[in-house]
């Protein structure tokens, strides 16, 4: 009998690869969010560091032209993390998309996984009566020997 390979094993090496890079794509885009929530957080921080200065020089006395700098200043980081929010909702929209393209190739990939499975248990049962029959072959014509 020859040696067993799955029937399908190149479509089932393409699935696993569509779905390694479907894994990638979604790491990538997780990534991508991470570093813009690190970003607000970082701007958050700038944010209350120009509010406490503003306060400090305010008690010290200043000018309305430095008020309307430090004004300014606020709504250019209420502006940025105002357009990262924005970029954070479109990730998440896909990064929901990308997670059903993994659940999609995942199911693709253990299907072939459970047909293989299926296809080796068959392969080793014709295996197994394939020898069974062999033995019972090999006892038959020793017996019939022994009596002639």
């Amino acid at each position: 009998m020859k040696k067993y390979e799955f029937s399908l094993k190149r479509i089932k090496d393409y699935k696993t690869q569509m779905l390694n890079r479907e894994k990638n794509t979604l790491l990538g885009l997780r990534m991508e969010k991470k570093g813009l929530e690190e970003k607000i957080a970082d701007l958050d921080k700038q944010y209350e560091l120009i509010n406490q200065e503003m306060h400090k020089n305010f008690k010290e006395g200043m000018t309305i032209a430095q008020l309307n700098i430090y004004e300014f200043r606020k709504n250019g980081v209420r502006e940025e993390k105002k357009s990262i929010l924005k970029r954070i909702n479109l990730l998440d929209i896909s990064i929901e998309r990308q997670q059903k393209k993994v659940v999609l190739a995942k199911q693709e990939v253990s299907g072939l996984d459970k047909l293989e499975e299926k296809q080796l248990e068959e392969y080793i049962a014709a295996y197994n009566k394939e020898q069974e029959d062999i033995i019972a072959e090999f006892v038959s014509t020793s017996y019939t020997r022994e009596e002639n």
